[in-house]
């Protein structure tokens, strides 16, 4: 996957076509008086929708570089409903200088892009960039994709059920993190206790890792433990026909 460069004619104001599912993702609230504006490409390959969003703050105005920007696609079966952000900005211009992004506007823009994604589909983030160092590092590690910053930010917004890490199978060497929405609850259900099994290994094996990487990790692993367990019991109670 590769996001076109600017500059590029085909780029248009997600309010000028309603009726995209990506017109959703203008518009949303990223942080105190701070919101997302989406910009949308023609159509390329297998009917894919490029897009790429500027944050718009009350303070400083809209940024003069877009903060993400990627591909969505939507198809009948379930599987073909995903979006995947290519580029990712940790630090964007403004008027007079540049900002970086916080921590806070990162998860909710994770978050207004998860929401876009039906059960079945999944999201697809990059970690190549210098904001997702850690993130990169960790997977090189064998972390379980949820204990890092960015699985942990997919899995509280929906999308990592499971995961792939595409590191290795992108035409373009884009470095990815797929996570996966459930389809229902019995999918969630079949899935959690491989992923509890994986965090339950990490956490006896995890001295191994580097120490800041352990700070980074550790405490992400222990919150979708305890996430994963409650979400089991409740499923075993729903499931339970004795």
């Amino acid at each position: 996957m590769a996001l076109p460069s600017a500059p590029f004619d085909g780029w248009r104001d997600a309010s000028e076509t309603p009726d995209h599912p990506l017109s959703a993702l203008d518009g949303a609230e990223v942080g105190q008086g701070v919101r997302l504006r989406v910009q949308i490409g023609s159509r390329i390959r297998e009917d894919a929708t490029p897009f790429r969003a500027f944050l718009d703050s009350d303070d400083l105005g809209e940024t003069l570089a877009p903060v993400f920007g990627g591909l969505h696609h939507a198809g009948a079966a379930p599987a073909q409903n995903w979006l995947a952000v290519t580029e990712f900005a940790g630090t964007v211009p403004v008027t007079g200088g540049e900002v970086e992004v916080p921590e806070g506007i990162d998860i909710r823009s994770v978050e207004a892009l998860a929401d876009l994604v039906p059960p079945g589909g999944h999201l697809l983030m990059e970690y190549g960039s210098t904001h997702r160092r850690i993130t990169a590092r960790a997977l090189l590690q064998d972390v379980p994709p949820v204990a890092t910053p960015l699985g942990g930010m997919m899995f509280a917004t929906g999308c990592g059920v499971a995961f792939t890490d595409l590191r290795t199978t992108t035409a373009d060497g884009t470095r990815l993190l797929q996570g996966y929405r459930p389809l229902d609850t019995a999918h969630e259900a079949h899935r959690a206790p491989e992923m509890l099994a994986q965090l339950e290994w990490f956490m006896d094996h995890s001295a191994e890792l580097d120490w800041d990487l352990q700070l980074k990790c550790r405490p992400l692993a222990e919150a979708a433990i305890t996430v994963l367990r409650s979400r089991l019991g409740v499923l075993a109670a729903a499931f339970d026909v004795n």
